[in-house]
């Protein structure tokens, strides 16, 4: 079920703007879960430098290029499960090049459909770690948006030692997924 974290620990609750230090494990790699109803809608994932903007095209994960470095960022696929449409990634953190500073997850509505992302009656993003911790967020339903960035993991530095961050964001665009990949530096011609 989507909505359970591999652990037993019960979830970490992110409201909008929190962010947190991901432990050790998440460098390992982590799985990405957005469960939603009440319309279609695409996780993505874009791979910037610290200006959160793609170094090149190939680094802007979707349904038409659903793997990027080298696999360390991969769509695994959409599916039913229960009330739940799931769709779901993989991210590997300490694989990714060092010129990737953020990682960027975000949710498109279907373009053809003209839906905003108000139309989305459940949405709920979980994102998994080795370690057993879950950390949830559950993003606006905002009828003025057609894409928005869900939450994004970016490198600092805490302590004198490199780490990784997460930020539950919940922000987007009224343009779609156009102007979600215009804004990551991805030429959409």
């Amino acid at each position: 079920m989507a909505g359970r974290g591999r652990g037993t620990r019960p979830a970490i609750v992110l409201a909008p703007g929190q962010n947190l230090v991901l432990p050790e494990e998440a460098r390992q790699g982590m799985l990405i879960a957005f469960a939603f109803s009440g319309a279609d809608a695409d996780l993505t994932l874009f791979l910037t430098d610290a200006d959160g903007r793609v170094t090149r095209d190939e680094d802007f994960v979707f349904y038409n290029q659903p793997s990027a470095a080298a696999g360390a960022a991969r769509l695994l696929g959409k599916g039913i499960e229960g009330a739940y449409t799931v769709e779901r990634a993989a991210l590997h953190p300490a694989a990714l090049p060092p010129y990737v500073q953020r990682v960027a997850i975000a949710v498109n509505m279907d373009v053809d459909a003209g839906l905003t992302c108000g139309a989305l009656t459940h949405a709920d993003l979980r994102i998994d770690c080795a370690s057993g911790t879950t950390w949830t967020f559950q993003p606006p339903a905002d009828h003025r948006l057609r894409s928005m960035v869900v939450a994004e993991l970016y490198r600092h530095t805490a302590g004198g030692e490199p780490v990784w961050k997460l930020r539950a964001v919940g922000q987007g665009w009224a343009d779609g997924l156009d102007g979600l990949a215009r804004a990551h530096g991805v030429d959409v011609g």
